[in-house]
């Protein structure tokens, strides 16, 4: 079965040439979505020999991910897996997901930083209490629990998902709207504790704004 990473990538220089070189040994082709970075991540990534799909401007990470989804479906791959460009989730975590999937037979695997209480010490707390209210919300939505941790962006879908969802979302809402998607078409889903890392703390501000965007995406999809 043919795979690929799909990396959503904003001012990432410093990290992208390391997660791509990673992500390679277990995968058929890494593609970098170059979401209009002003870095010399487009420079970085090419060096590394990744398949660049360059965003003249920044569009968002749900724009950029639907850009790779479209890409890797023209491509027939047949199983798709995302990460983020800041070092945040390990490539070698991979294999591990991958198998996962294929033992227990479901459709989709998230990267869970919640299942294990014990890395909950290691989110900024507002960053943590965001997460939880999002995950229930999005849970809620989707009328069943699909997962503990629902702004994951470390996942693995199979061709058969992408090609039966609709997402529409611009921005971090796609992350909730994945989850919801998966729920309303029936898919089966499971989960693998990966370890919470962060270097940064993201404000409040991005973090209510970003709560409020997925709230209201919630609402129209149910409506």
């Amino acid at each position: 079965m043919r795979t690929i990473a799909i990396i959503p990538a904003y001012n990432a220089e410093k990290t992208i040439g390391r997660i791509i070189e990673n992500t390679r040994k277990y995968v058929d082709e890494v593609a970098i979505i170059n979401d209009g970075s002003k870095d010399n991540t487009l420079k970085v990534a090419q060096k590394h020999g990744a398949t660049v799909y360059n965003h003249r401007r920044n569009m968002g990470l749900g724009f950029a991910l639907r850009s790779g989804f479209r890409e890797a479906l023209k491509k027939n791959f047949d199983i798709i897996i995302t990460l983020d460009a800041d070092g945040q989730h390990d490539p070698e975590d991979i294999e591990k997901l991958i198998n996962r999937l294929h033992e227990n037979n479901v459709d989709v695997i998230i990267g869970s930083r919640l299942i294990d209480k014990k890395q909950w010490p290691n989110f900024p707390k507002h960053r943590l209490i965001g997460n939880i209210l999002l995950t229930n919300l999005t849970n809620l939505a989707a009328q069943k629990k699909i997962t503990t941790d629902s702004q994951s962006g470390y996942r693995i879908l199979k061709k058969e998902v992408l090609e039966k969802i609709n997402l529409t979302g611009k921005t971090m809402e796609i992350a909730s709207e994945i989850i919801y998607e998966v729920g309303k078409n029936g898919f089966k889903t499971d989960e693998v504790p990966i370890k919470a890392t962060y270097d940064k703390e993201i404000s409040n501000i991005k973090i209510f704004r970003d709560i409020s965007r997925i709230i209201k995406l919630l609402i129209r999809k149910k409506i």
